[in-house]
């Protein structure tokens, strides 16, 4: 029998010392998710990768089960290509798990991960997320629906084969793109182009979590998901801290 290796992943990278620049706050941001994710009852081990070595010092220092990706806290140009940061992270998890779950730092498990967690994924194809709506236009390359592209926030990737093809397909767009861009340009090209989000949901969209915001698919569909991750925004985990100082704090932490 084949042992498969399965694992949780996060990233950090970056610095405090932002500066009013907004796309160093991130950093700053993830500051109070580490705090949390601290006593995130339900939260299964996962491995963070980490650039720079105070960020290391300061997770390993926390508890965190830590890998250095690089020395340095910021490797891709912040302004234009600091979601390569995210990617390295897939490519280096992949290599250490066979599946392997991506988490954003405000992702947080409201309930046990089922035992059929893997198995309920692996029904699917090898690259998913959920599929999310912007305001803003992000598949430039459709002719429809180019506000849908894939959230980065919770990422399910089966072989290594999924890592260099975005990488790859990064490389070639060489324009300062999301991750999510890129993915969904990725997921776009593996079944012959958009299909339209019937299609997506048939290949791409993943069990197990669902978005509160930018919601495209129907709500009765949604709710033949298992929920068990949650995404929670800044003021929410805000307002989860001070509860805990309060002495009031929700189930799912300890």
């Amino acid at each position: 029998m084949v042992d498969i290796k399965r694992g949780f992943v996060r990233v950090l990278w970056g610095i405090h010392d932002h500066q009013g620049r907004r796309f160093y706050k991130r950093r700053t941001k993830i500051d109070n998710d580490i705090l949390l994710q601290k006593q995130a009852k339900y939260m299964p081990p996962f491995k963070v990768f980490v650039f720079g070595e105070d960020n290391y010092k300061s997770l390993v220092d926390d508890g965190f089960d830590c890998i250095m990706a690089d020395k340095r806290p910021i490797v891709w140009d912040m302004n234009k290509q600091q979601f390569r940061h995210k990617i390295e992270a897939f490519k280096l998890g992949i290599e250490i798990f066979d599946e392997m779950i991506f988490l954003d730092w405000d992702m947080y498990p409201l309930k046990l991960v089922p035992c059929d967690f893997w198995d309920v994924l692996g029904k699917k194809n090898s690259l998913q997320a959920i599929l999310r709506m912007y305001h803003r236009r992000k598949a430039f390359w459709r002719k429809s629906e180019p506000r849908k592209i894939p959230c980065a926030s919770f990422v399910y990737i089966r072989g290594s084969q999924v890592t260099e093809d975005i990488i790859s397909m990064w490389e070639k767009m060489n324009k300062p793109w999301s991750e999510e861009t890129v993915m969904g340009r990725y997921m776009d090209e593996q079944i012959g182009g958009w299909k339209g989000i019937q299609a997506y949901w048939d290949a791409y969209e993943p069990d197990f979590f669902v978005l509160r915001e930018g919601r495209v698919f129907d709500k009765e569909l949604l709710n033949t998901k298992n929920k068990v991750f949650d995404h929670k925004n800044m003021k929410e985990v805000g307002h989860v801290l001070r509860s805990i100082k309060n002495g009031k704090k929700p189930d799912w932490v300890k």
